[in-house]
Order: structure tokens, then C-alpha cells, then sequence
């Protein structure tokens, strides 16, 4: 039981300092502060031991194809990037956005597409082998 809230405690913390934001990366200056916020480290805390009503995610698909990947400049620094506009996941995955508190920008967590990515996959690996069964092409 000690683990169990010791590693509650442990995910809240880790989780109130999102990857890339600024309260994880205050503590740097100049390029490595930079390098912080655009670069930021993906581990998560995803032990079963953690977690509460697993679901699968259904119509993955569906959803990941409403989804736009967009080429983008940020308006501080016009450096180009790649990635996807929150207010966009927001309406179909609200749980993966959330606010930053001080500038109440909008902040995506792209590690929660993963989960997501990897269902919508699945589905299209489950239709590719109905049409290769339909076609009669066996691997």
C-alpha cells in the first residue's frame, strides 16, 4: 500500500510539470532553456498498477483521421516545426489538452496520441487483411 501511494504521489508531481513546459524547464537559461521546451523528455509514469478503467479506445480511425498534422512557424521566433493544433484535439481527444496555467496557452499531450496511433493501426491492419482474405492473397 506504501508503494502504491508513494507512486500516486510520484505520477501527480511529475505530471503537474508537462513535458516542454515552462515550469519544467525555469530552471535552465539561453539555448538550454530552448532546448527544454522544444526538445522535452517523453517518459511517463504508464504502470498498470497506476492506472483505473482501462478502456480500449474505439473508432480510433475515425478519430485520428479527423485530426490535421500541420507544418507550422511559431510567431516568437519563426522557427518551422511540425505538430498539431490543440484546440483541434481538443474536440476530439479533450483529455490530451490542458491549459497552462500562467500564459493559458493550450498544451497537447503527444505522448496520449500514441495510444491512439497504435489502435488506428490496428484497425487498418485488420482491414488489409479482410480485402487480402476477399482478393485470396494469403502471405
Amino acid at each position: 500500500m506504501k508503494k502504491i501511494i508513494l507512486a500516486s504521489i510520484l505520477l501527480i508531481s511529475s505530471s503537474s510539470l508537462l513535458a516542454g513546459s515552462h515550469e519544467m524547464c525555469s530552471h535552465l537559461t539561453g539555448d538550454a532553456y530552448t532546448e527544454c521546451v522544444s526538445k522535452p523528455n517523453f517518459l511517463r509514469f504508464s504502470d498498470r498498477k497506476l492506472k483505473q478503467n482501462e478502456v480500449i479506445i474505439n473508432d480510433a480511425l475515425k478519430k485520428v483521421t479527423q485530426l490535421n498534422g500541420k507544418h507550422f512557424e511559431w510567431k516568437y521566433d519563426n522557427r518551422q516545426d511540425i505538430g498539431v493544433i490543440a484546440q483541434e484535439v481538443e474536440a476530439i481527444f479533450p483529455e490530451l489538452v490542458t491549459v497552462d496555467k500562467t500564459t493559458q496557452f493550450k498544451q497537447v499531450n503527444y505522448a496520449g496520441l500514441i495510444g491512439v496511433l497504435i489502435e488506428a493501426v490496428k484497425e487498418l491492419k485488420k482491414e488489409n487483411d479482410q480485402l487480402k482474405q476477399q482478393l485470396g492473397i494469403y502471405e
